[in-house]
């Protein structure tokens, strides 16, 4: 009985030990907070994707024309990670998806689960298509972005690194004319 016990308190520990993250509109500060906290992989896919030290690519958000971005804060206002989506310029009906975060986001796997499942929706609710170029060494976003309802559709060697990239979509819609 102790056992089950344990386990049952490590499957939904998030939901009664930790007092979970909130998510509010992001604010300029926390891109300085979270940047200095990223997680590796993170810091790298910025590096390799576009170049940018984590706190440049974290403010380039608020760049963005028609932008949603958001930030998951815990009550000691501890920065845990900012996502967002924003309109891509080139493509109608597209938007461009993004999280990043520290590494202690993970200390709540089934409420973020949960959460970004309700948030995913949100975001897309502007768009027929939601995208992202995720590192193909970012194994936890892509099996998360997959769990979410996202396929990937293919992989590209982008950035001055040369690194792989795999593309992910969802969408309302069937999009197979667009590998074509």
């Amino acid at each position: 009985m102790l056992y089950q016990q344990r386990w049952k308190d490590f499957i939904i520990g998030d939901l009664l030990v930790l007092k979970v993250p909130t998510v509010r509109a992001a604010k300029m500060v926390d891109a300085v907070m979270l940047a200095k906290n990223l997680k590796p992989l993170d810091k790298l896919e910025v590096k390799y994707s576009h170049d940018d030290t984590p706190l440049d690519a974290l403010l380039s958000c608020f760049d963005q024309q028609d932008a949603e971005n958001y930030s998951i804060v815990g009550d000691d206002g501890y920065i845990y990670g900012m996502f967002g989506v924003s309109k891509d310029q080139e493509l109608e009906g597209y938007g461009v998806i993004w999280l990043l975060s520290s590494s202690k986001l993970q200390k709540f796997p089934l409420s973020f689960f949960k959460e970004s499942k309700k948030w995913i929706k949100k975001l897309h609710r502007n768009y027929e298509h939601i995208y992202n170029m995720v590192y193909e060494k970012n194994w936890q976003s892509l099996k998360w972005l997959q769990l979410c309802g996202f396929k990937p559709l293919g992989t590209k060697t982008i950035g001055k690194y040369k690194k792989n990239f795999i593309l992910i979509m969802r969408s309302t819609r069937c999009v197979s004319l667009l590998l074509y």
